[in-house]
This record gives structure tokens, sequence and C-alpha cells, in this order.
């Protein structure tokens, strides 16, 4: 009897396809509308939500002075990739379920939203984290705790605050030591 060939689909790495189902899910969330629901003026969140490093923006994070310095920043530390949502955007919940491998809060609104969300596998609240000393969120996820961003685009010494505790993201810049939680 003779054996017919079997056609063998090409593999795809496993990264390809959680970025494809990260990227899904992220689109679908916008599509709803949700992340504008209620809070007219927020910005549309930034980066690559497969990146693996997820900023949750405080509220005083939004306007778009400061969305442009957080660009910036995240250029700055060679994390231009790094996914920025507002935490009243909606897309907090999926962006959770999608377990990123790093999730910075932006100030104090932001760690408040993060805690609110309730994720069952927390270890410990993200209001608690000391700023700018990374913490193990999760078994899996490391998270940071940032001061807010607004009061750093007006004040010298809120702006040195802020950017020591950002330093700690340089970390997760290609080409430099990695970050377990």
């Amino acid at each position: 009897m003779a054996r017919t060939a079997r056609h063998k689909s090409p593999s795809r790495p496993a990264a390809d396809d959680y970025r494809a189902k990260t990227a899904r899910e992220t689109t679908r969330e916008a599509n709803r509308g949700s992340h504008h629901a209620g809070h007219p003026g927020l910005p549309e969140p930034f980066g690559d939500p497969s990146s693996g490093v997820v900023l949750v923006a405080g509220p005083s994070a939004a306007g778009a002075r400061a969305a442009n310095a957080l660009r910036l920043s995240l250029a700055a530390v060679r994390l231009e990739s790094a996914y920025v949502v507002w935490p009243s955007s909606g897309l907090l919940t999926t962006l959770l379920s999608a377990e990123p491998s790093v999730l910075v809060a932006v100030g104090p609104d932001a760690a408040s939203a993060i805690d609110a969300a309730g994720y069952p596998l927390a270890r410990s609240p993200f209001s608690d984290a000391p700023e700018g000393t990374w913490f193990a969120w999760t078994k899996s996820v490391s998270g940071l705790r940032l001061p807010a961003l607004a009061p750093a685009l007006a004040d010298p010494d809120a702006k040195r605050r802020f950017w020591r505790a950002f330093l700690a993201l340089r970390v997760l810049a290609p080409g430099e030591n990695t970050l377990e939680a």
C-alpha cells in the first residue's frame, strides 16, 4: 500500500503567535471605542502591545506634552517599542490577561488603577512598591512604580526624581542585562 505524503505547514514561532494574539486583543478593545468612552482627550495608546513591556500612565500623563515626554524618555533608554496605555482606556484588563513580562505604573493613580483591577496572581500591590525599585508583581511579571510625570514637566526637583526612577528601565534595553521577576 502506497503512503501519501502529508503536506506539513510551516510552523510559526510561539513569539509570533503571542504577538498576533496580543495585537488582535488590543485592536478589538480599541475598535470597541472603550478607550475613549467617558474619557475624551485621552491620547491613543502607543508602542507595540507585544513588546512585553507595558507602561500604565496615570491621568496626569494624558496630555499631549506629557505623552510626548514619555515617548522621548522611552527613546532615551532605547525602549521605543514599550506599550503605553492609560488606566481608563479599557485596555488594562486585556493587557493583564496577555501577561507582559514587565508592568510599569507611571504615577500613583496608575498604581492604584492596577491594584483596583484585582489581578488574582498579584503578589503585592503596586501602591506599596517603592518608586524606582523593581519587584515581583506576579511570579512571571516584574513591576516598577514611577513617580507622576506631570510635576516633572514643570519642576526641576520632580524631574530629577522621575528620571532617577525611570532609569531603572535601562536594564530592559536591547543588549542590556535582562531582568528576572
